[in-house]
């Protein structure tokens, strides 16, 4: 069964492009993951298909005899329509599982740098102990740098075996996206080929690293304010204007249908003529504008508050969700309030 199994998942993986595999495999490298990349991609092939017959199968059971769907705006046949399905919940499904395999990545960097600090302080003190450098690495693996500790006994591992000790030490950088701990690593075998103060240079790189995580943690609660006033414009000031523009057009639009005033009476003429905006077409653009600036607005914060885009992107579902019940609120509030 397991056989079978691998063999599905393997043979829809060759669907996917060759880059996107490689890609996602080196990913899944840093994130240490048990499953292969086959399994990754497989599996989420199978889930797109899943949810694609989930629609195809909620459409015959509801909608029968309905053979396109044909809106003022919209005209398109079912099997279109399903062709459309089809690769959005593929690219939904793949982006989806894209970003936690990302995000696992990232997570795991982030743990070791901010355990490296620390962890090169004990080495430093180690070695002014007396210790060789490989003791001094050996001894620094402690339960609670987490990720680190784990790659510490692989590289002490490795260089007990045909691996020497400096090539098993930049071996550590190959399974992490981490460049703070590939710098940190080629200068700790620079210096122990070269022979220099290795304790004093592991201290001092101890403090610099310290001390640019606090600046850049600094850095990150100054420009909060900003992240905070982005949220805000895109989840509630945008949903809000947008509601009012639905509105104004409804009230212009009842105004002139039951309206009898001329063109220059009373200075109304602009309820005069027709208005080729309806209520309708400014919501479908509301839609859209609320989805894509509040993506826009998540992968903004991912770059203010973490430096990446990526980052910005698990925000998204709960800015776009909150954006959307502010515009659902503010549009049922206005039309019992103006009652249009």
């Amino acid at each position: 069964m397991m056989g079978v199994r691998y063999r599905l998942y393997r043979s829809l993986t060759m669907l996917a492009p060759s880059g996107y595999r490689q890609h996602l495999g080196e990913l899944l490298s840093y994130t240490k993951n048990e499953q292969s990349t086959d399994y990754w991609i497989g599996s989420s092939l199978i889930i797109s298909m899943l949810i694609f017959s989930i629609v195809v199968l909620l459409h015959k059971l509801f909608f029968p005899d309905a053979v396109s769907i044909d809106t003022r705006y919209i005209n398109l046949s079912f099997s279109s329509a399903y062709i459309i399905i089809a690769l959005v919940s593929i690219l939904a499904v793949q982006l989806l599982v894209y970003l936690i395999v990302y995000l696992k990545a990232a997570d795991k960097t982030r743990r070791i740098e901010e355990s490296l600090p620390d962890m090169l302080q004990i080495i430093s003190s180690n070695l002014r102990a007396g210790m060789t450098p490989f003791q001094a690495m050996k001894l620094a693996a402690r339960k609670e740098f987490g990720p680190l500790k784990e790659e510490i006994e692989i590289a002490t591992n490795k260089s007990l075996g045909m691996t020497s000790f400096g090539k098993a030490l930049l071996d550590m950088s190959r399974r992490s996206r981490s460049s703070l701990l590939e710098r940190s690593m080629k200068l700790f075998v620079t210096s122990i080929r070269s022979g220099g103060q290795l304790a004093q240079l592991l201290e001092d790189l101890a403090n610099d690293i310290a001390e640019t995580r606090s600046l850049k943690k600094d850095l990150v609660a100054n420009t909060k304010m900003y992240s905070m006033l982005i949220i805000f414009i895109v989840g509630f000031g945008a949903p809000l204007l947008l509601s009012v523009s639905i509105q104004f057009i409804k009230i212009i639009t009842n105004m002139q249908s039951s309206s009898n005033i001329s063109d220059a009476e009373f200075g109304m003429s602009f309820l005069a003529g027709t208005v080729s905006i309806t209520p309708d077409f400014i919501f479908m653009l509301s839609v859209i504008i609320i989805f894509v600036t509040s993506l826009l607005a998540s992968i903004l914060t991912g770059v203010i508050s973490e430096g990446d885009e990526k980052q910005g992107l698990k925000y998204a579902p709960l800015i776009i969700t909150f954006s959307f019940i502010i515009f659902a609120l503010s549009r049922f509030v206005m039309d019992a309030f103006l009652k249009i």
